[in-house]
């Protein structure tokens, strides 16, 4: 199953897997301490009635293997108990096996009944221990072996309180014994290897399920990402053809327009009254014309003719020169010139500068925030590309704002203030020179505005 896969999968899938049985094992080996120190004393009982000539150095040797297992218990709930968990995990019964293999020594050797508490023992970690296959055959050789070691002992170098009991029996039972806990370490290995293997497939199965809604819910992600922009998108094209079919119709009526109200001044002669309405009428018309012309940079931006290198610094500079009136006195920092130049058509890119400059002092213009306005650009080359931002630690935009900065006519300025087409040109503007432009913002704290554009050693917009 392992094999099947990939290397690179089946490594990260091994990797999980141990991870996660870490912690399985620790909390597993706390329950087999628990049992450990619990039954292990409790059973001074049968100690009574069985071997009541040996109650006292039996109960010592109980108290003995509780003595080692309670500070190692106490160690599983700290770091030290996860990071040597394959030596906890093997303590808890590795001790009490060694205590009852003494036992069955200083008892009756084979004749003892205590060698049943080694097929406890021998279940126990058939449930708790986590063992493979391998490892727990090598447990139930390791207590067979001192079971063996044992018998011998008795028979050989019987112990000071030897029993007198008859022993015509001994052969057979020994034999029995052997045949009962070799049986039971069939049992218990045939039964670790299943748990571990379905242990790890309901594992993979679970890893498995949980990368696929992973990348589900990534794809999902995408696909609203991807929805939205598609939206957006439609959206530009729509107002685009709009805007383009209604400039025509406007703006030749209004040069005509403003041709009747340039005669009309001429001829009103010293009528201030006159020239005070003919002067707010051009004031409206005006006004007018400088909405026609936001729609017409809206309409007509992807026409990027004669694209060429230059520097950023002086798209730069010529934007704050042209919004100088607009900034005052409000500081701009500037990074060192970039060393290499960026591809593509400056004066749009000057009318990207100038859009989002202006917002940025109209931001720090908006309230009195008790701290020094000022507005920050840097930028950074990665991938081929130069990426730009403009920050300022202006008013901010609310969080509900941010999805809807880029669509046309939706501004956050008082009514009169803006007509919500700079982002959207700014947004048409970078699409066309292959970059995204996006908003981060902390409502009364900042804002900053991060857009890229290609290296002249990229030559192109993709």
């Amino acid at each position: 199953m392992i094999a099947a896969a990939q290397p690179s999968g089946a490594d990260r899938l091994l990797e999980a897997y141990r991870h996660f049985e870490r912690g399985q094992r620790v909390r597993q080996a706390r329950i087999g301490y628990l049992l450990a120190i619990t039954l292990v004393p409790l059973a001074v009982s049968l100690d009574y009635f069985v071997y009541p000539e040996l109650v006292i150095p039996i109960l010592k040797s109980r108290l003995m293997c509780d003595a080692v297992l309670l500070p190692c218990f106490v160690l599983l709930f700290m770091p030290v108990g996860e990071r040597y968990i394959g030596f906890f995990n093997c303590l808890w019964h590795v001790c009490p096996m060694l205590i009852i293999c003494w036992m069955i020594y200083a008892s009756e050797g084979a004749l003892s009944p205590y060698y049943a508490g080694l097929n406890l023992v021998m279940l126990a970690v058939c449930l708790l221990a986590s063992y493979t296959f391998r490892q727990a055959g090598v447990f139930c050789a390791a207590s067979m072996f001192c079971y063996g070691v044992a018998c011998l002992a008795f028979r050989f170098y019987p112990p000071a309180s030897l029993l007198h009991r008859d022993a015509h029996r001994t052969a057979s039972t020994l034999f029995n014994n052997l045949y009962f806990l070799t049986a039971t370490s069939v049992v218990v290995m045939s039964a670790s290897s299943y748990i571990w293997k379905r242990r790890f497939e309901d594992f993979r199965l679970r890893h498995e399920l949980d990368e696929n809604n992973q990348q589900l819910a990534s794809t999902l992600t995408k696909l609203k990402e991807t929805e939205v922009q598609l939206v957006q998108s439609e959206k530009m094209n729509a107002l685009g053809k709009l805007s383009a079919g209604l400039l025509h119709e406007i703006n030749n009526p209004l040069n005509f327009t403003f041709m009747a109200l340039q005669v009309a001044e001429q001829e009103a002669g010293e009528n201030q009254s006159l020239k005070d309405t003919l002067s707010d009428i051009g004031q409206g018309m005006g006004r007018i014309k400088s909405v026609i012309s936001d729609l017409r940079g809206f309409a007509y931006p992807s026409k990027l003719q004669n694209p060429e290198p230059f520097a950023i610094e002086e798209a730069l500079v010529t934007a704050l020169r042209l919004v100088a009136h607009e900034l005052g006195e409000i500081p701009v920092d500037r990074p060192e010139p970039p060393p290499e130049k960026v591809f593509g058509v400056k004066s749009q890119v000057v009318h990207i500068f100038m859009n989002l400059i202006i917002n940025s002092a109209h931001a720090l213009k908006a309230k009195d925030m008790g701290r020094a306005p000022r507005i920050g650009i840097t930028w950074e080359i990665a991938d081929d590309r130069l990426k730009i931002a403009v920050r300022d630690n202006g008013t901010g935009v609310a969080a509900a704002h941010l999805p809807r900065l880029f669509e046309p006519f939706f501004t956050t300025k008082d009514v009169g203030q803006g007509t919500g087409l700079g982002l959207s040109i700014c947004h048409t503007i970078v699409k066309n020179h292959g970059g995204a432009i996006s908003v981060a913002s902390q409502e009364g704290q900042w804002t900053q505005v991060t857009f890229d554009l290609p290296l002249a050693t990229a030559g192109s917009f993709v």
